[in-house]
C-alpha cells in the first residue's frame, strides 16, 4: 500500500510538473508571435499612401478665374494704373539693419546650422566619457542538487558581487570587485561538522598595455578626434551663417536693382504717353501727320512689356529678400511692398590686394577646416605608428579569500573557524603579427591622408588668392562704371530734353524723339545696374576676406539663440514619430506689433567695414 501511495504522489508531482511546463511553453510562444501593430498598416496613414501612389491632374479653371482676350484696338493703361497698387497693398520701410536682425531671428536655415554645433558638442561629451567608472552589482542565488556518488551535494547558495570598473586613460583596465558567498549544504557533504559557510573574496585586477595600445594619446585620440569633429561643425556653422547674411544682403541689393529699374521702366512709359499727347496736339493744328501719332502710340505701347518685365522681377526678387527675412508682418504675397531705405555706398574704395589677401587666408573659414584637417591627420599618423608595435600586456590579480561560519569571520579571518588566504596571479601577454601588412597599411594610409590634407590646403589657398583679386579688381572696374554710366545718363538726360524741344518746334522728327527717349531709359537702367554691381562687388570683398557686412560683427552663441533640447522632446506617445510637429520657431513679432516697434528695438545698422583693409576715400563726382 506505501508503494502504490509513493508511485501515486510521485505520478501527482509529475503531472503538475508537466502542467507548468507546458503553461510557460505556451506563454513564450503567444509572446514570440505577438505581430507589431505597424504591420498591416506601416508607417503612412492610408491617405499619404494613396496620394504617394496617385498624381492628379492640374485644372486650371479651378484655381483661378477666366477671361477672353482684349481687343487690341482697346485702349492701353495709364501710367498710374500700372504703378496702381492692389486693394488692400501697403508700403513697409525696409533697411540693412532690419534685414540683419531679421535673418539672425527668424532665418529657418540659420536655425538649423545653429543646432549642428550643439549637437557635435554633446557627441563629443558622449566620446569624453569613454573614461567613466562604471558600477555593477550582481546578485543571484539558487539550489545546486547532484545525487551522483561520490559528489552527492545538495547546496543551497547566495552570492553578492558588488564591483567596479575602471578605465585608465594610458589604455590599462582596473577591475575591483567583491563576491560574498553563503552556501548551505543540506548533506554536509563540505564539513562533516556544519554545513553552512560563508566566503569573502575582495579581488582586485589589473591590465596594463605596454606597447601596442599603450599611452594617452593612443587611448585619447577618439576624444581628439571627436573634438577635431566639433570644430568642423563650428566651422561650417560659421560659413553657413555668414552665406545666409551675405546671400540676404544680395538679396536686398538684387530687390534694391529691381525697384530701381521699376521705377526707370515707368518713368519711360509716362515720358512715352507725354510724347502721345505732344504728337496728338501738333497733329490737331496740323503740324504733325497722322503716321507721327502712331508712331508714337507705338513707342508708348512697346514701353509696357518693360514695365510689366521689371515689376514682376520686383516681386520676385522682394519675395526672396522676405523668404530670407521671414517676418510675419512681410508675406511672401504681394499685400506687401517693401519700401528700400537703405541706398547705395557711392565711395570709391582704392584697396591693396596684398592686404586684403593676408586678412582672407587669416579668417577665411576654409583655411581654418583645412587647419583642422590636417591637425587630425596628423594624429592619425601617430595612432597608426603605434599600431606598429607588438601587443604586450601586462595583467595581475590579487584576492584575499576569507571563510567561515559567520560573515564576520569571512571578511576578516579571525574567529575560531576563520580563515584568511592570499591568491593571486599575475602575468604578461605577447602578440606579434607576422608580416605586420595591416599595420603598415594603416600607416600608409594616414601619411596618403596627410599629403592630401596638405594639398588642399594649398589648394584653398589658391582658390581665396583668386577670389580676393578678382573681388578687389571687381570694385575697381565697379567704380569707374558707376562713374561712366553717370554720366552717360546726363548725356542722354540733356540729348532727350533737346531733342523734345525741337520736335514741339517740328525741327526733328518723331524717329529722333523715340531714339533719344530708348538710350535715355538704357542708360538710366545700365546706371543702375552698375550702382548695384559695385555694392554687390563690395559685399563680395567682404565675403572673401571671411568676415560679414558690418562693422559690429556678430557671435554665433549670443546673437543667435539656441532652443533648449526639451524642446525636441516629443512625449510619451509611442506614436509620436508618425506625427509631424510644427515647426521649430522663435517667437516673432505680429503685423500690428511690428508696425509699432520703435527704430530703438532693431539691431544698429551694421555697415561695411572699412577699417580692416588700408583704403583711401573719395566723395563722388558731381
Amino acid at each position: 500500500m506505501t508503494n502504490i501511495r509513493t508511485a501515486s504522489a510521485a505520478a501527482c508531482q509529475s503531472f503538475r510538473s508537466f502542467r507548468r511546463n507546458t503553461t510557460l511553453l505556451l506563454i513564450t510562444t503567444v509572446l514570440v508571435a505577438c505581430e507589431s501593430p505597424y504591420r498591416d498598416r506601416g508607417i503612412l496613414s492610408k491617405d499619404v499612401a494613396e496620394q504617394l501612389a496617385h498624381i492628379d491632374g492640374a485644372d486650371l479653371a479651378a484655381l483661378g478665374e477666366t477671361g477672353p482676350l482684349p481687343s487690341s484696338t482697346v485702349a492701353p493703361p495709364t501710367p498710374e494704373e500700372l504703378a496702381g497698387l492692389e486693394p488692400g497693398q501697403r508700403h513697409l520701410d525696409v533697411d540693412l539693419s532690419e534685414v540683419r536682425a531679421s535673418v539672425l531671428e527668424n532665418n529657418l536655415g540659420i536655425k538649423v546650422a545653429r543646432i549642428d554645433p550643439a549637437i557635435a558638442n554633446e557627441r563629443a561629451l558622449r566620446e569624453r566619457a569613454k573614461f567613466e567608472w562604471t558600477f555593477g552589482l550582481i546578485a543571484d542565488g539558487g539550489r545546486d542538487v547532484n545525487y551522483e556518488p561520490p559528489l552527492q551535494a545538495d547546496i543551497w547558495n547566495a552570492n553578492v558581487r558588488p564591483n567596479l570598473n575602471v578605465p585608465l586613460a594610458d589604455g590599462g583596465q582596473l577591475d575591483v570587485d567583491w563576491s560574498l558567498l553563503y552556501f548551505n549544504d543540506e548533506l554536509n557533504s563540505l564539513d562533516n561538522q556544519d554545513g553552512t559557510g560563508y566566503q569573502s573574496v575582495p579581488r582586485v585586477s589589473l591590465t596594463q598595455p605596454l606597447l601596442r595600445g599603450g599611452g594617452r594619446l593612443v587611448n585619447e585620440a577618439s576624444i581628439l578626434v571627436a573634438e577635431f569633429g566639433q570644430r568642423r561643425v563650428e566651422i561650417r556653422t560659421r560659413m553657413m551663417v555668414q552665406q545666409y547674411l551675405v546671400d540676404a544682403e544680395r538679396n536686398y541689393w538684387r530687390a534694391y536693382g529691381a525697384s530701381r529699374a521699376f521705377d526707370i521702366s515707368l518713368e519711360s512709359y509716362r515720358r512715352a504717353v507725354d510724347q502721345v499727347a505732344v504728337a496728338e496736339r501738333l497733329a490737331a493744328t496740323r503740324m504733325a501727320s497722322t503716321s507721327e501719332v502712331i508712331k508714337a502710340k507705338y513707342l508708348a505701347v512697346s514701353q509696357i512689356g518693360d514695365v510689366i518685365a521689371a515689376s514682376e522681377q520686383l516681386r520676385s526678387r522682394s519675395r526672396q529678400l522676405k523668404q530670407a527675412m521671414n517676418r510675419t508682418d512681410l508675406p511672401l504675397d504681394d499685400s506687401v511692398v517693401i519700401k528700400f531705405t537703405s541706398g547705395p555706398e557711392l565711395i570709391q574704395y582704392r584697396f591693396v590686394p596684398q592686404t586684403v589677401l593676408d586678412i582672407a587666408l587669416r579668417r577665411r573659414t576654409e583655411m581654418l577646416e583645412a587647419e583642422v584637417a590636417i591637425a587630425e591627420a596628423t594624429l592619425g599618423i601617430q595612432v597608426a605608428q603605434n599600431g606598429l608595435l607588438p601587443k604586450l600586456d601586462a595583467f595581475g590579480t590579487s584576492a584575499p579569500v576569507g571563510f567561515g561560519t559567520d560573515l564576520g569571520s569571512a571578511i576578516g579571518g579571525n574567529g575560531a573557524d576563520g580563515s584568511m588566504t592570499l591568491a593571486f596571479n599575475a602575468g604578461v601577454r605577447l602578440q606579434v603579427p607576422l608580416g605586420n601588412e595591416a599595420a603598415k597599411a594603416d600607416l600608409r594610409a594616414a601619411l596618403y591622408q596627410r599629403l592630401k590634407e596638405l594639398a588642399t590646403g594649398q589648394d584653398r589657398r589658391l582658390s581665396i588668392s583668386r577670389e580676393v583679386y578678382d573681388t578687389v579688381s571687381r570694385t575697381k572696374t565697379g567704380w569707374q562704371l558707376v562713374v561712366a554710366t553717370r554720366q552717360a545718363v546726363d548725356l542722354a538726360a540733356r540729348a532727350y530734353e533737346g531733342v523734345r524741344v525741337l520736335y514741339e518746334k517740328r525741327a526733328s522728327t518723331i524717329t529722333d524723339l523715340t531714339q533719344s527717349l530708348t538710350q535715355l531709359s538704357e542708360s538710366q537702367r545700365s546706371e543702375a545696374a552698375a550702382v548695384v554691381s559695385y555694392q554687390l562687388a563690395l559685399l563680395d570683398l567682404a565675403d572673401a576676406t571671411g568676415m560679414v557686412p558690418g562693422r559690429a560683427g556678430l557671435s554665433i552663441n549670443s546673437d543667435i539663440s539656441l532652443p533648449a533640447p526639451e524642446s525636441g522632446d516629443p512625449g510619451s506617445d509611442p506614436d509620436a514619430f508618425l506625427k509631424i510637429p510644427p515647426l521649430l520657431e522663435a517667437e516673432r513679432l505680429q503685423p500690428a506689433q511690428a508696425s509699432a516697434r520703435t527704430p530703438n528695438s532693431v539691431a544698429q545698422p551694421i555697415a561695411l567695414s572699412r577699417s580692416v583693409v588700408p583704403v583711401s576715400a573719395s566723395s563722388r563726382p558731381n
